[in-house]
């Protein structure tokens, strides 16, 4: 790397052997009093000042004064006296380094060199130590960035509905600090919102007809379009002079509305889950209804018969006595229709057992209804009546 070296002398020739030899590494200026020099630190900042002590108007520390006031990281090497009074009036005006006249060329090109060598390895550390500030910055920002993604799966999962993960989409997205416009379309179904509120008819037009183009992603100017099936977003101001930042977004927004759009699959699914979780509770309640009809009926058929029989059982004793009939033939008669009572009771018992065992498919299918995750609770059957409200499923 070449550096810059501004020489102050009065007598400049004696330093042409030494820029041959320096010309490899600096790019050399020389001027031959204070007012050059100033002239030249006015449009420069020198990386390295070579300056004698003793020039004709004296102001060799006003040259140094201003050289570390406008560059406090370059490099002085002062040509001074023998005397200690010069080092120290050289020191508080900033010299770094001194070498005394008549000096040999082969000395001064050693420090001359070895300053090189020294504001190379400081701007190589400072150019490490920002490499490493901008490393941290950036994993800095990665992670608040990944963690705004992170809380998103977590709302997302909790969105009961297509309103509700819209919102989170969009609020999600416009912490990102930039202007976002989501729409969810399916199967008539449409719903637009963006990060100031609801969207203009106009904007939710210009979504419609963007989310026709089958192009997952693409980017026009300052704004971006994700587009999946069922949703589309589009940002409307795009970092675009912050390239890395802008591809970071760029990706994070695209994994958000891909992660909406799988729990929209899952809120659809869940709703045809209930709804065919309904339609069954509706069935097991009309198969309730009828079975407590069927009981009903039941019971009074059988309570009809079992009258019957004891109306039978009170006129055929009343008329036997005018039978003829002997004791035993009575005995015997008796005992057939007391069978046949028995015989009707034990079937009317038998079809309380049905009951039982139809009640019992009813609670296991219940039951296993209200296994799913978003199982709805089935509410019990209410008396028969005879009114003409009509149920809507």
């Amino acid at each position: 790397m070449s550096l810059t070296l501004l020489i102050v002398d009065q007598d400049c020739s004696a330093y042409e052997a030494l820029q041959e030899k320096l010309g490899a590494h600096f790019t050399i200026q020389m001027t031959q009093s204070s007012d050059q020099a100033m002239a030249v630190l006015a449009d420069i900042a020198p990386d390295i000042l070579l300056i004698d002590g003793n020039l004709a108007d004296q102001s060799a520390y006003a040259v140094c004064q201003k050289y570390k006031k406008n560059n406090p990281n370059g490099q002085l090497l002062f040509i001074a006296s023998t005397e200690k009074g010069d080092y120290l009036a050289a020191y508080d005006a900033g010299a770094d380094d001194f070498i005394s006249k008549p000096f040999f060329n082969d000395e001064l090109q050693q420090k001359l060199i070895l300053f090189k060598r020294s504001i190379e390895e400081t701007q190589q550390l400072r150019s490490s130590v920002q490499a490493a500030t901008d490393t941290a910055m950036q994993a800095i920002s990665n992670s608040a960035e990944l963690g705004t993604v992170i809380n998103f799966f977590k709302k997302a999962s909790l969105a009961p509905d297509e309103a509700s993960l819209l919102k989170a989409l969009v609020q999600t997205t416009a912490k990102f600090q930039v202007q976002v416009a989501a729409q969810i379309h399916h199967q008539g179904t449409l719903a637009t919102l963006n990060s100031q509120g609801r969207s203009s008819p106009l904007e939710e037009h210009m979504l419609q007809t963007l989310a026709q183009d089958p192009q997952r992603i693409y980017e026009m100017g300052k704004r971006l379009v994700i587009n999946f099936p069922r949703i589309i977003l589009q940002v409307k101001d795009m970092p675009i002079s912050q390239p890395d930042l802008c591809g970071r977004l760029r990706d994070h927004i695209a994994i958000l509305v891909e992660a909406a759009e799988t729990r929209l699959d899952g809120i659809l699914n869940e709703g045809q889950i209930r709804g065919q979780q309904q339609l069954t509770l509706n069935a097991i309640t009309l198969i309730q209804s009828s079975i407590q009809k069927l009981e009903n009926e039941y019971r009074q058929q059988a309570g009809s018969s079992m009258r019957l029989f004891s109306e039978l059982q009170e006129k055929f004793e009343h008329k036997m006595v005018y039978l003829g009939l002997t004791d035993s033939q009575e005995g015997a008669l008796l005992d057939m229709i007391a069978q046949s009572l028995a015989a009707a009771t034990q079937i009317y018992d038998q079809g309380l057992s049905l009951d039982d065992e139809f009640s019992h498919v009813i609670a296991t299918l219940i039951y296993l209804t209200q296994q799913s995750p978003h199982a709805i609770t089935p509410t019990a059957p209410e008396a028969e009546n005879d009114s003409d409200d009509i149920m809507l499923f």
